[in-house]
């Protein structure tokens, strides 16, 4: 098996545009898909065809959704942001304690768990 079908092509091109996005999961899996793509003509032109498109649709987008948003939601926004800061310092907190004992081959282990929950609640559609 050469180096180009460590993976195979159905592969590959399934999960394209995580290698176009650079989100693979690790250096490894691109430096496979990069000799994939030295070897393998059809897959290669495939890359390229879908990196052009993604790029067309990403400067489409730039240009076209570049309008300012309105003042009073840029109010809003800053009024719910000051609200939920201060309900922080007035929060609910609760918290619970686990302790488990259990032995095995003789030794007594003790795991102990502890849960802290703080929740905030606010209606942020008021005003709106």
């Amino acid at each position: 098996m050469s180096n180009a079908h460590q993976l195979p092509c159905d592969q590959i091109l399934q999960t394209l545009v995580l290698y176009i996005d650079h989100e693979l999961p690790s250096e490894q899996e691109y430096q496979i898909y990069q000799i994939h793509f030295q070897e393998c003509p059809p897959c290669n032109e495939m890359m390229v065809y879908e990196s052009q498109a993604l790029a067309f649709m990403q400067n489409l987008l730039r240009n076209t959704c570049n309008e300012e948003a309105p003042e009073d939601l840029h109010q809003r926004i800053r009024q719910q942001t000051e609200a939920l800061a201060g309900q922080t310092q007035v929060g609910f907190f609760s918290s619970s304690t686990t302790i488990t004992n259990f032995t095995f081959d003789g030794t007594t282990s003790i795991q102990f768990t502890q849960e802290i929950t703080h929740e905030i609640r606010h209606d942020f559609t008021e005003g709106l």
